[in-house]
């Protein structure tokens, strides 16, 4: 089996600089697959999470759409965190979960991370060479493992009640964690690139973004905070991310309308956003960012019967987006619907 006779370079190429065109803002709507079938993230046995990764770039091979494989490194949310320690399990069978480090402020100085080229970014190389010698290649593209913002990476450390009242009561010592999570975090970032040149974009959403153009991170933390507490201990950090990378796109599942003009008004070089329905005013969302980022729209499965099907809620969508709004749709091939997905997308994207 080789990858290069399954994905040839040229066609890669192309569709690299369709993107790369998308990303300068040349078009406003774009659309690839996920394919959903074999999936593989977060399974222990990292040979059988190597066939699977196989099976599954196989069965993405003529899905519509502008798609670049890639090998997706899910080790967890936990796996920022970890590298400061605690104890990752799985309750219950379910996903990977990490017992907390930090129970109250005075924690704070003893914490110490293991080194930035050890913990999963030596798991994640481990992995990506055990698949690319299944494929017969040294180009696969690889997305990062995942990449929790600052303060998703410290509340998983902290014990939640004591570090939401530390903000309060102590926000000197929170700044001072978030500060050393931070730092290590960057560091844990560019040491994920040297190991692993191959890396092309995040682990989630599903899209295309190489290092020379940003990273992506996981902000689902901003929506438990104020305006006030996500200004004073979220958007400094994550301007520290942006700063360093060159602009970030983030993913949040939960509810930030809240923070729309946080965000606006931050100064940080936002390059487009994930956001999840009903959780967020998508028309104030694009009427507030005009063209300035791209926006990708999920949706919570069980909201899909609101809509009749997944092409009826892109409909939605497209009926809320300001003239300006620049749109990266994920279809779904696991839905009964997807032909229709297709048809749909087909007929509004611009970039062709």
């Amino acid at each position: 089996m080789d990858f290069n006779d399954m994905y040839p370079y040229e066609k890669l190429n192309r569709t690299r600089n369709k993107l790369r065109s998308f990303w300068s803002g040349r078009y406003k709507t774009i659309y690839s697959s996920y394919p959903s079938e074999y999936e593989y993230r977060q399974i222990d046995d990292i040979q059988v999470m190597a066939d699977n990764a196989v099976m599954n770039l196989q069965s993405g091979l003529d899905l519509p759409g502008y798609n670049i494989p890639r090998l997706a490194v899910d080790f967890g949310t936990v796996s920022t965190a970890a590298y400061w320690g605690g104890r990752v399990y799985r309750p219950d069978g379910g996903r990977v979960w990490i017992e907390p480090i930090i129970h109250t402020s005075g924690d704070i100085s003893r914490m110490k991370a293991i080194a930035s080229n050890l913990g999963d970014n030596q798991k994640m190389l481990d992995f990506y060479n055990i698949v690319k010698r299944k494929l017969n290649t040294d180009s696969l593209p690889c997305t990062t493992f995942d990449i929790q913002g600052p303060l998703n990476t410290l509340s998983l450390m902290w014990e939640q009640q004591d570090f939401l009242m530390a903000m309060y009561d102590y926000p000197a010592i929170v700044h001072e964690a978030l500060d050393l999570v931070t730092t290590h975090l960057i560091e844990v970032i560019k040491t994920s690139h040297n190991m692993n040149p191959s890396i092309e974009a995040p682990l989630w959403p599903y899209i295309w973004l190489p290092k020379d153009i940003g990273i992506g991170i996981t902000e689902d933390y901003m929506p438990l905070l104020s305006p006030g507490l996500y200004k004073n201990f979220g958007l400094p950090y994550v301007r520290r991310f942006a700063d360093e990378f060159g602009g970030l796109f983030i993913h949040c599942c939960g509810q930030f309308s809240h923070h729309i003009d946080n965000l606006v008004n931050s100064g940080i070089n936002i390059l487009g956003m994930e956001f999840v329905y009903p959780n967020v005013d998508m028309k104030r969302l694009f009427k507030t960012f005009g063209d300035s980022a791209v926006f990708l729209p999920n949706i919570m499965d069980k909201c899909i019967p609101e809509f009749g099907s997944m092409t009826d809620y892109f409909k939605y969508v497209h009926s809320k987006r300001d003239k300006n709004t620049r749109l990266w749709y994920i279809l779904r091939p696991d839905l009964d619907d997807f032909n229709n997905q297709v048809e749909f997308l087909e007929s509004i994207t611009d970039a062709v």
